[in-house]
């Protein structure tokens, strides 16, 4: 520090120095004083270089990031140089210089620094030691990410290390630094093992979760497997709904944890002596309590060995026991449910031995227990319904007596929607699920709108409904009179704008599940009508078709699309309204236009979104409209709901 002008290094420390207070700790102080030290040390690698240059392009490099993160390289750039302090020690080429080494700090940049100041600072910013590495992303994630939770923030820093300092991580030096050449390849290491990581990183920053350590482990150990009943569905999505059930009703961290790890002896390469060595002694106990002996033993020994040996547990034994058992009958029930088949042929003995040991590890449960314990009482109802046909009878005898088929779709959906339930308990989806309903007048679609509404609202579900745009009191106050003064083409792509901004404002809300009346796809069909009629030219229909399939493929998830004959949604409309004058606007042509454009907007539909549905309501009533359009909504639902769980714990 000999060779920096004493009037500068003092200035700095007494006025620039102390704004750092205002950034996360990851980039506050102390790093700072990191980046001027190792730059100061790089700068003796390079011929000609202005030390007080150096010092403070690092004095400055930071200086803005906790008023904008994302481009803070700039606004720091443009701070040093609006710095009228700093015009009396640089000369204007100088200030150039500094300003553009701090512009080119960032390792994420696509270029290289312009200058030999800016690849020395750029590489001083560079980590060297581990901890540092997990510190600093741990910092801004909690600070920038506070509604993340364990898992969330886990995963953030996994994915950010890995992007920075992986095998092919952007993060690059222009010095020799052998410290940084060393750090990478212990970096590297520690990546290749998520579970190993996430230790480290819990470690290092204070945070060890016994809970969360033995779910990483879990995820490492199932990593490929698959439900034998659901192969679509990942292993593991098992033993964290056993943890999670545990954790709900309040037991401890250990027998939590139990429950995460409770099939890895059964199922991986792991053995009990693994789980002690990792986990200590209270919980591998808890797990070997959990895991049938040898398989080599006929089904019927195992079985029959687990129902003895269980009678004489400790009580937290029988709790992860028990959470398995309640969790692989409630999958086993809802799969009858949504089938409305009994189906053990997943299993390798039938519905009779399946019923003789779930019944029996339930006695063994509860021998010596309190039976009244609310885990033990979850267990007896689902067994009951799985095995003995339990059901609500005033259901079943009293409100749907003369209506049986109706009652069983409505089980199978009922079922559909608590699977939903249980995932998203599990995972919460990146963004909305954004229902679009569209059609002809009179086909339903309001009250299947209505219907949707309820039944997901009813199932717990952060449900958002937005009216049509066009028949809205916003449209008709404030923009009704402007659009009808544009050409029908214009105002048609004007509306269909102000609807994408309406879908806009609704996915930033934090609603799970959002039903709405005429949007996007809605609009498309208006324009092509307003193109076959010669009232939009063919460039300006592409072109607006192009880009508002493009938005819709982004941010609608299923579009729904009711139409009828002509002729029945006139009478309908006749029928319900008590007017029989004429009707200006629906009238059999325009129907029937709008039916041919649905059917010749086929391919557009397809590339609109992922799932559709075109609807004939002629002849279907809106109830059973309502139940098939759902049945078809609910397992796309799934899939975005696994693949969110998927990608949360990066599976493969």
């Amino acid at each position: 520090m000999a060779k920096i002008k004493k009037e500068l290094q003092e200035y700095i420390e007494n006025s620039i120095f102390p704004i750092y207070d205002m950034n996360d700790s990851g980039h506050g102080i102390e790093h700072i004083k990191y980046v001027i030290k190792r730059s100061l040390e790089f700068a003796k690698q390079f011929d000609n270089i202005d030390l007080n240059m150096v010092y403070a392009i690092a004095s400055f490099h930071d200086i803005a990031h906790h008023i904008d993160k994302d481009n803070h390289e700039i606004l720091s750039a443009k701070l040093f140089y609006e710095n009228e302090k700093m015009k009396e020690f640089f000369t204007d080429e100088q200030r150039k210089i500094i300003k553009e080494a701090i512009e080119d700090h960032r390792a994420s940049l696509e270029y290289e620094p312009r200058s030999e100041y800016g690849k020395i600072v750029s590489s001083a910013d560079r980590n060297t030691d581990i901890v540092t590495a997990l510190k600093r992303p741990h910092a801004y994630t909690i600070k920038h990410y506070p509604d993340l939770d364990l898992d969330g923030i886990i995963n953030r820093v996994y994915d950010y290390v890995s992007k920075k300092f992986g095998i092919d991580g952007y993060a690059k030096v222009y010095c020799d630094d052998i410290e940084f050449k060393n750090f990478k390849k212990s970096i590297e290491e520690l990546l290749k093992d998520k579970y190993k990581f996430a230790v480290k990183y819990m470690e290092v920053n204070g945070i060890m979760d016994i809970k969360e350590k033995a779910k990483i482990f879990a995820i490492q150990a199932h990593m490929g497997q698959v439900r034998k009943s659901e192969p679509d569905k990942p292993m593991i999505i098992h033993p964290i709904g056993v943890g999670k059930l545990l954790e709900s009703f309040g037991y401890d961290d250990n027998v939590v944890a139990a429950g995460y790890l409770h099939d890895v002896v059964e199922d991986t390469k792991y053995s009990i002596e693994d789980i002690e060595r990792e986990f200590g002694k209270d919980i591998a106990t808890l797990v070997m309590g959990a895991s049938e002996p040898d398989k080599s033993l006929s089904w019927e020994e195992r079985k029959k060995h687990t129902i003895e040996e269980t009678k004489n547990l400790p009580l937290r034994n029988k709790l992860v026991i028990c959470a398995d058992k309640i969790n692989n009958l409630e999958d086993l029930f809802l799969k009858f449910e949504k089938s409305g088949k009994r189906d053990f042929s997943a299993f390798k003995r039938g519905e009779e031995s399946q019923s003789w040991y779930y019944t029996n590890i339930y006695e063994s449960l509860i021998f010596g227990e309190d039976k009244e314990l609310p885990i033990f009482l979850k267990l007896k109802d689902i067994l009951d319904k799985v095995f003995y046909k339990k059901e609500d009878l005033f259901l079943k005898d009293t409100i749907f007596v003369d209506n049986q088929d109706y009652y069983a779709k409505l089980k199978q959906l009922h079922a559909m929607k608590i699977e939903l339930q249980k995932l998203k308990s599990l995972v919460t989806l990146p963004k909305p699920f954004v229902i679009e309903f569209s059609g002809t007048p009179r086909t339903g679609k309001t009250t299947i709108i209505n219907n949707l509404y309820d039944f997901f609202k009813k199932g717990g579900f952060d449900v958002s409904l937005i009216e049509e745009f066009t028949t809205s009191k916003y449209y008709k106050e404030n923009l009704k009179k402007e659009f009808d003064k544009m050409g029908l083409a214009d105002s048609n792509i004007a509306i269909t704008d102000e609807v994408y901004k309406q879908l806009q404002t609704a996915l930033s809300s934090s609603k799970e599940i959002i039903l709405i009346d005429r949007s996007i796809n809605d609009r498309q069909i208006w324009n092509y009508r307003r193109f076959i009629r010669g009232d939009m030219s063919k460039e300006q229909y592409l072109m607006t078709r192009e880009k508002y399939s493009q938005i819709s493929k982004e941010l609608i998830d299923f579009l729904v699309i009711t139409y009828a004959d002509s002729l029945i949604s006139l009478k309908r409309d006749y029928i319900s309204s008590l007017a029989l004058e004429k009707r200006r606007f629906l009238n059999q042509e325009n129907i029937d236009e709008y039916n041919n454009c649905l059917n010749s907007l086929q391919t557009l539909f397809s590339n609109s979104v992922d799932s559709y549905i075109l609807f004939d309501t002629s002849n279907t009533s809106i109830n059973d409209t309502s139940i098939e359009i759902a049945s078809q909504i609910l397992p796309v639902m799934r899939k975005k709901y696994i693949k969110a769980f998927q990608q949360k714990y990066n599976l493969k």
